[in-house]
């Protein structure tokens, strides 16, 4: 027994010292709001989860009195009386409270990095009120913190149109005069008091009222909702504090659908961008068709035929396909779907920047290479590859981009936390922690089965939020006056795919790397981008698919769940811009998925699914591999083997099309790891 206590006590030891190593790395972003029950509103809940969605670890706290004004605020400084009650959210999102609580008790309570001051609702939008108050509590304040905080405005929001609120008379109850006060007398009061940082709360309630949500963002006229109202103004303060796109964060209310998820995001970033004005939310005056998951309303549709040429012309030959339909098929999902990518760059070059030989306690080398992509090694990515050391000559291997960072995959101290230089790069404050994706990375299986692993990180290529193209490799290939890609040229999805040829080009050169047995792999939005880099680059010798969905394995004209519509809302950066034109039209799309999956052919491909993730629509991911078989036989393979979808957890591997649905939800994990390399052991260890 105290030989088990002694472990244990080891244990706890190693993971006290671990979480202090990933805080030390990740630095803490420290959130004050001293306000109201507006205040609560806005901080207490949603922002914590939507930061720790991007690995932003955050204390959060929220100092208040119910109905509190800027003039109450500044008595209570002077007095230092102990009134307010005070809730922090820690590190691990849990909520403390204190009450009797000090304005300067509180301030000096952490280090804080952002602390924010507000009006009273029924003086918001009253100029007179804050040049009272504000000038004498922001000495006060700043007087209390640390020189690097930076003091913030909230831009409260008008109320409901209805609203029996008395303060309303102030606007002559009229929500748009209320609206326009406010955004006013804060923009003044900023101007007076030096304060930079505005949070447009107020618009971004304003935006969502434009949409088919109108004017319901409140729970009692004056207080917001508890669902969208509050989940919006959180995704506006996490947009407006870490300067990062909150369309797409994956985080959102359970009992949230996808249309109220959408407007409130884009409501948060528009506000972010146009923080005095309204923009009108066109696209979302009517909810999206409600996500079907039932298979009953499937609509009847007609599958393009993967053999059939554009002039009508049977393709009857492997020769045929591959001289004639082929190209033809490359060329639509090139202008319509992806967009066309430029040729890899003239000044590619490499260079090995780590190398241990005996990592992982000496089961693997591990190397670190830098592939650049111009002469000047300004734009560059870093490739972790891992090789077995039991190994007679060059290896097959598995090659995957990483959705946190290479130091994610596995809590090895060898790999390089990113700079943060490369942080800014990627438009983050913090990276996630060390380790944190390691479930999804099965480095020793990989290792003990005789395959090495290479990756690198999404954001080398091209951070995931819309900022029109600027931020990654687009501007590298731009013609003279040339702001953005054109309406065929390469989104997000296309990028990755062409950083993935490119970290082929350095695979070729060297010698320890099988490159002739290279297996690509994906979970979800890198599933269709990988995919994608199977279609186009031959080199790849096996392609494997993971949960992909709409713009992946999964059949557009299906219409079950993810459709063309919303994964280009949700996702605007992600496919060319052609691609919009087919939302709810997917019927005249003039491909489907299934000659994605041929694009592949003679080559061996693996689709997966999840039984839980009906998003990615598994059956539709599992019928683009049966249409897309008979492309295979004109090669004298077989493709996917059966006709009729496999019970979950029954893989089918026999093929030259593999397939399986498991047990589980959205994500990749070693079940799906284990068919993979049984699949891969068939088809790429032949000559090993």
């Amino acid at each position: 027994m105290r030989q088990n206590n002694f472990w244990f006590i080891c244990l706890l030891v190693l993971l006290s010292f671990l979480v202090s190593e990933t805080h030390a790395r990740q630095k803490v972003v420290r959130i004050l709001a001293v306000g109201n029950s507006f205040s609560q509103d806005a901080v207490e809940q949603n922002l914590h989860e939507l930061a720790d969605a991007e690995g932003i670890p955050t204390i959060i706290g929220n100092l208040f009195i119910g109905g509190c004004s800027l003039e109450r605020h500044l008595r209570n400084a002077r007095t230092n009386d102990s009134v307010y009650t005070y809730r922090k959210l820690g590190l691990d999102g849990k909520k403390i409270e204190k009450k009797n609580m000090t304005l300067e008790m509180t301030l000096a309570d952490e280090e804080w990095d952002y602390v924010s001051l507000q009006q009273a609702s029924p003086f918001s939008g009253m100029y007179e009120t804050y040049l009272t108050s504000l000038p004498e509590l922001v000495k006060y304040v700043r007087t209390h913190l640390p020189k690097k905080c930076q003091l913030m405005l909230h831009q409260t929001w008008a109320y409901a149109a209805n609203a029996t609120h008395t303060g309303f008379k102030n606007y002559n109850r009229d929500q748009l005069t209320m609206y326009y006060s406010i955004v006013d007398a804060v923009q003044k009061a900023s101007k007076q008091t030096k304060i930079k940082i505005v949070i447009p709360s107020g618009t971004a309630i304003q935006n969502a009222r434009t949409s088919f949500v109108g004017d319901h963002m409140n729970r009692d006229g004056h207080h917001l909702d508890l669902k969208i109202g509050r989940y919006t103004v959180a995704c506006t303060w996490f947009e407006k504090i870490f300067k990062r796109n909150v369309v797409g964060n994956p985080y959102y209310l359970k009992d949230m659908d996808y249309d109220q998820r959408e407007v409130a995001q884009k409501a948060a970033h528009e506000a972010v961008l146009h923080p005095e004005c309204i923009t009108e939310l066109t696209e979302l005056k009517q909810p999206a068709t409600k996500v079907n998951y039932d298979e009953h309303k499937v609509p009847v549709y007609t599958l393009p035929d993967v053999l059939t040429l554009n002039n009508g012309r049977k393709v009857t030959t492997a020769k045929e396909w591959s001289k004639k339909r082929r190209p033809e098929l490359l060329r639509l999902f090139e202008t319509q779907v992806y967009g066309k990518t430029p040729d890899r760059p003239k000044d590619l070059h490499f260079r090995v920047l780590t190398e241990d030989k005996d990592a992982l306690n000496g089961l693997a080398t591990r190397k670190e290479v830098a592939v650049y992509l111009t002469k000047d090694e300004k734009h560059f990515m870093t490739v972790l590859i891992y090789l077995p050391n039991q190994r007679k000559g060059p290896v097959p291997m598995f090659f995957g981009i990483n959705f946190k960072g290479n130091h994610a995959i596995h809590p090895d101290e060898g790999i390089t936390f990113p700079s943060e230089e490369r942080m800014v790069a990627y438009g983050r404050k913090q990276m996630f922690p060390r380790g944190s994706a390691a479930s999804r990375w099965p480095v020793e299986m990989l290792m003990e089965h005789g395959y090495g692993l290479a990756t690198f990180y999404r954001g080398d290529i091209d951070p995931d939020f819309d900022d029109a193209f600027q931020n990654g490799v687009h501007p590298l290939f731009y013609k003279k006056g040339q702001t953005r890609p054109a309406e065929d040229e390469w989104g997000t999805l296309a990028a990755w795919a062409w950083g993935m040829s490119c970290a082929m080009d350095y695979f070729e050169t060297d010698t320890d790397i099988d490159s002739q047995c290279i297996a690509i792999f994906g979970h979800s939005r890198l599933g269709k981008a990988t995919l994608w880099a199977g279609a186009i680059d031959p080199r790849f010798a096996l392609v494997i698919s993971n949960d992909s969905g709409c713009g992946g394995a999964a059949l557009s004209r299906r219409k079950f769940g993810e459709t063309v519509r919303a994964v280009n809302r949700q996702f605007t950066h992600w496919f060319c811009r052609n691609f919009w034109q087919y939302n709810d039209k997917e019927e005249t799309l003039p491909v489907d998925q299934h000659e994605l999956i041929a694009l592949i052919a003679p080559r061996p491909v693996y689709i997966a699914s999840a039984e839980e993730d009906r998003w990615a629509d598994p059956k539709g991911e599992f019928l683009s591999g049966v249409y897309a078989s008979p492309v295979y036989e004109l090669f004298g393979l077989p493709g996917l083997p059966v006709e009729e979808m496999p019970a979950v957890n029954q893989p089918v591997l026999s093929g030259t099309v593999g397939y399986h649905i498991r047990s589980g939800k959205h994500d990749i994990n070693m079940y799906d790891w284990t068919q993979y390399v049984k699949f891969a052991d068939q088809h790429l260890k032949k000559d090993h």
